[in-house]
């Protein structure tokens, strides 16, 4: 079975992820270089602002609150410009890499998660779930109990159980009740 909402959470996760793998690409690359040009500097800010508005909306869409595992709002506010990662010290620019690759599992395990919700969806029968469906619903019950009923009725007419119905050559034909004497 599809789960188009599912297919969506997925699949946002993932252009996430690639922002984030482009952020992170970005700094890297400016650690060892000393010059950054104004098209680089402006790309990396609007990465990383488009970084802090998109996963704010995603953990709304998906759900899910912060933990203490998640440092991607701590990378972005460490890293102000790409000018400025060469002044950063190695000690500070280790704790930034640890942060981004934690953010980055966190994220791994929730994609996992649903790629997890995704495949277990794909196991459940359509027919099972049709019928599920139709059990839920009051006018189907209120056929099937109609249904139900009209078939204890015709048995225990045909068992001759229910007095003034006589079966006659396939058809069933309801007597009235008269005193009439037959002169």
């Amino acid at each position: 079975m599809r789960d188009r909402n599912l297919e969506s959470k997925i699949k946002r996760l993932k252009d996430f992820m690639q922002l984030w793998i482009k952020f992170h690409d970005m700094y890297k690359s400016a650690v060892n270089r000393d010059t950054i040009t104004p098209e680089e500097e402006a790309a990396f800010l609007e990465t990383k602002s488009l970084i802090a508005r998109k996963y704010q909306a995603l953990k709304e869409y998906l759900e899910i609150s912060s933990s203490y595992d998640d440092r991607t709002f701590d990378v972005i506010s460490q890293l102000l410009s790409l000018k400025g990662v060469a002044a950063i010290s190695d000690l500070s620019l280790h704790k930034i890499e640890n942060d981004w690759h934690g953010s980055y599992i966190v994220l791994n395990k929730l994609l996992g998660e649903l790629d997890a919700k995704e495949e277990s969806l794909k196991k459940v029968s359509k027919f099972r779930l049709l019928l599920r469906d139709l059990a839920g619903s009051p006018l189907i019950n209120l056929a099937l109990l109609i249904i139900v009923i009209l078939a204890i009725y015709m048995v225990l007419v045909y068992m001759g159980k229910i007095p003034g119905a006589v079966e006659s050559k396939g058809k069933i034909e309801f007597k009235q009740g008269t005193n009439d004497v037959i002169k």
